[in-house]
């Protein structure tokens, strides 16, 4: 079972009279397998499909739990037990560089079993031959990282290229793939440390059919000032694509330009790193879709080899002959195939939170058009004359009742004063704190409104402060109501089931009741939470199943899904 290709497809012709033979079988049970290992790489791809955790035992041991994956060839690997392992003992232990941990990798092996008696007489020891292959797995560890290009998820829309990996550092470059013309995009730089002391680095990118703030070229910086071991950093570098059609934008390292500092030394030695993104005029959805169905069947039949699945990657202490695991990291390459119930359960979650983003936006936006249409502030001003006479400070002056005629209820009344004294070109206006400046009639006064809004009237008080010649004042009044309608808050909206945990028996019905606060719009939304926990209709009326237990009732208001409330319903069985 070396030769993993598939294709073409030849299957056996029957007929009467024909003689079969070892290769005929062979082909029988070639065709099949093909067949099935073709539908698992092309519809499912390489990975984890479910199971295949990886724990620690003890110390030195780890344990993988039950589970089945598919490899590159589409064969299936199958763990219907656990499998505990000291990671000393693994194959792949102990060779390379004592770099701090260790990949463990799952790939398929089948071997001959069953000895038994070739009657035939050919060929063989003592005339035996294996009667059955046995399909099974292989656990090893490795330093390295994989060889071929691993299809994940992410990578159908982004490229990865690494620009530094030694002393405990990995600097990355992550681009998108696909760019819009003329549009932003963001060049992610992503540094993993798993050394202990600081580290800084620098370098620089030249730009072809991208721009940023500096040009086009970039000055990469960062630098590590804690130490702290383990840790992930992620730098964000804003681009933007050029305004042209079917080009390939590239941000290349310029040679020479890198620099690290770790541990007081200074080290280069930067690999050739080019991130590369097709320009065009499609949004990345449409571009990924039509990059997969023009490239997967080269890349899917150039990929078909002998590669393990990447289970964890472990960090441990050696000493000497002992390895102790530090700890572990599971699927370090994202090597996980989506079941299709999953995943038809998180589009399912991410269509909900995308329909009711979407109803918070239709209601803001429904807000925001009742204040377009309703009356903006509206204003009314006029004057009130004061006679001072020989009035002095500390004397309080009060007007008749003022009609502001912009109606009942609350305004804004605004006042200032200016001293009359015959001469336009000498006013001055004074509001707020008159004190606060000089003033050359020697008049310095306070002014105060007192609202009846249920009158519609105003009054003006005028306090004087100071007055040396002045025999008159002016007050400007300016009445301000604003009649933009305020949106309804979601805040403010409460909902309270009635009654609260009650109890019924299997079979029997309770009607929950919703009293609401805040709220105009009294459409609700009722459901039982738990699967088979019974019925409930749009009115509250709640029918209990024949299985006794505890069911979640929850309601809902259909304006505002988050305001919620619930309880819970005992169902007991009848005595």
């Amino acid at each position: 079972m070396k030769n993993l290709k598939s294709f073409p497809f030849e299957r056996n012709r029957y007929f009467y009279g024909k003689l079969l033979s070892v290769e005929d079988f062979e082909t029988e049970q070639k065709y099949f397998n093909d067949k099935r290992r073709t539908i698992n790489r092309f519809l499912f791809g390489a990975g984890v499909v479910c199971g295949l955790g990886v724990v620690e035992v003890d110390d030195e041991s780890i344990s993988v739990e039950r589970g089945l994956a598919l490899d590159f060839a589409g064969r299936e690997i199958v763990l219907d037990e656990p499998a505990i392992r000291k990671v000393s003992e693994l194959d792949g232990y102990g060779g390379g560089e004592d770099t701090g941990f260790y990949y463990l990798c799952l790939e398929y092996r089948e071997e001959a079993a069953e000895l038994m008696h070739n009657v035939a007489g050919t060929s063989g020891k003592n005339g035996s031959e294996f009667n059955k292959y046995k399909e099974g797995y292989r656990l090893y560890v490795t330093q390295e990282e994989p060889e071929r290009e691993i299809s994940t998820p992410a990578s159908f829309y982004e490229e990865r290229c690494e620009v530094y990996h030694g002393q405990g550092i990995r600097v990355s470059q992550v681009m998108p793939k696909f760019l819009e013309a003329g549009k932003e995009a963001v060049l992610r730089i992503e540094i993993e440390h798993s050394g202990q002391q600081e580290f800084s680095f620098e370098y620089e990118l030249e730009l072809a059919f991208l721009t940023s703030g500096e040009g086009n070229r970039v000055h990469v910086r960062f630098g590590d000032e804690d130490g702290v071991k383990d840790k992930n950093y992620r730098l964000e570098i804003p681009l933007k694509a050029a305004g042209v059609l079917d080009v390939q934008a590239e941000a290349s390292l310029v040679e020479g330009s890198f620099k690290l500092l770790a541990g007081g030394r200074e080290y280069t030695g930067a690999r050739q790193c080019v991130s590369r993104a097709y320009v065009g005029g499609m949004d990345i959805y449409e571009a990924m879709q039509a990059e997969y169905y023009r490239t997967a069947m080269d890349f899917i039949t150039g990929n078909t080899f002998q590669q393990g699945i990447y289970l964890a990657k472990i960090f441990v202490v050696r000493a000497g002959d002992v390895c102790l695991i530090e700890r572990i990291e599971p699927l370090p390459f994202d090597q996980k195939i989506m079941h299709c119930e999953i995943a038809s359960a998180m589009i399912g979650k991410l269509s909900e939170d995308v329909r009711r983003l979407m109803e918070d936006k239709r209601q803001e936006i429904e807000n925001q058009k009742i204040q377009s249409e309703e009356k903006p502030l509206r204003a009314a001003y006029g004057e009130m004359v004061f006679e001072l006479g020989n009035t002095r400070g500390g004397e309080v002056l009060y007007s008749d009742e003022i009609v502001h005629g912009l109606g009942f209820g609350s305004v804004t009344i605004m006042l200032g004063y200016e001293v009359d004294d015959g001469f336009e070109d000498d006013a001055q206006m004074m509001f707020g704190d008159a004190s606060l400046f000089e003033s050359s009639h020697g008049f310095v006064g306070s002014l105060g409104a007192k609202l009846m809004p249920s009158e519609g009237t105003f009054e003006i008080g005028l306090k004087v402060l100071r007055n040396d010649d002045a025999k008159q004042v002016r007050v400007h009044w300016t009445a301000l109501r604003n009649e933009i309608r305020r949106p309804e808050s979601a805040k403010k909206k409460h909902i309270f089931i009635q009654p609260d945990n009650p109890n019924v028996f299997v079979g029997e019905s309770v009607v929950f009741t919703a009293v609401l606060e805040g709220f105009t719009d009294e459409r609700l939304k009722w459901t039982v939470r738990d699967a088979e926990g019974g019925v409930i209709d749009k009115n509250g009326k709640y029918t209990a199943p024949e299985t006794a237990g505890i069911y979640h009732i929850m309601v809902s208001s259909v304006t505002y899904p988050k305001v919620q409330a619930s309880t819970f319903v005992v169902v007991r069985q009848k005595e």
